[in-house]
């Protein structure tokens, strides 16, 4: 999956002009490494995404997308095992979504119970819709992209929760939210230098 590259500098350029000035959204390099087809990396950006901040639904979707999209890759180039691994924890992801369930059941049974290839048909395995949703997340206003977009800033020696606010929302008044953000604070009138705050861009 590669995205024409005009196509991926004007989708890059639309979600830079969407976010507050000097701010940069955390799931960039993500986007990035998805819009220009290098799925593993873009799934092991979104896994590390979500370690780091495991409330991130977003992050969450899109991994969950880009899983179904290797996956359905692989059953179409026969690889039932690298199929089975990322199509079950695309399931798992998405519990909902029987497609996925029976995809990766249909691989397993290859693994443990060898046929023939067993016939697939090509609507089973189009990725149009996981690629479309995407998009959606990184770039559209749908329920995946609202509320999800957010800065990780990283605490500088003497750095105010107020100073914070103002670089971001260009309004003192706004620290709460960004307090909010970040519940593992004690006391957000102290800040130590190196800490990670999440910062939501959602206005």
């Amino acid at each position: 999956m590669r995205l024409p590259a005009k196509l991926a500098c004007a989708l890059a350029a639309l979600a830079a002009a969407l976010l507050p000035a000097g701010a940069q959204d955390a799931l960039d390099r993500g986007a990035g490494l998805f819009l220009s087809g290098r799925l593993d990396s873009a799934i092991a950006f979104f896994s590390g995404a979500l370690k780091e901040n495991p409330k991130d639904t977003r992050a969450k979707e899109i991994l969950g997308h880009c899983l179904a999209i290797k996956g359905k890759d692989a059953l179409r180039e026969g690889d039932y095992a690298g199929a089975r691994d990322s199509l079950r924890r695309a399931a798992e992801i998405f519990p909902r979504n029987d497609s996925l369930r029976t995809l990766a059941l249909l691989a397993e049974l290859d693994r443990d119970a060898p046929t023939p290839a067993v016939p697939l048909s090509t609507a089973a395995l189009t990725t149009s819709a996981e690629t479309g949703a995407v998009f959606d997340c990184l770039f559209g206003d749908g329920d995946c992209a609202k509320g999800g977009r957010y800065v990780i800033h990283v605490v500088r020696a003497g750095e105010t929760m107020a100073e914070i606010a103002i670089r971001y929302y260009g309004d003192l008044k706004l620290w709460e939210k960004i307090w909010g953000a970040n519940p593992q604070l004690t006391n957000p009138h102290r800040l130590e230098k190196g800490v990670k705050l999440l910062i939501p861009l959602d206005k």
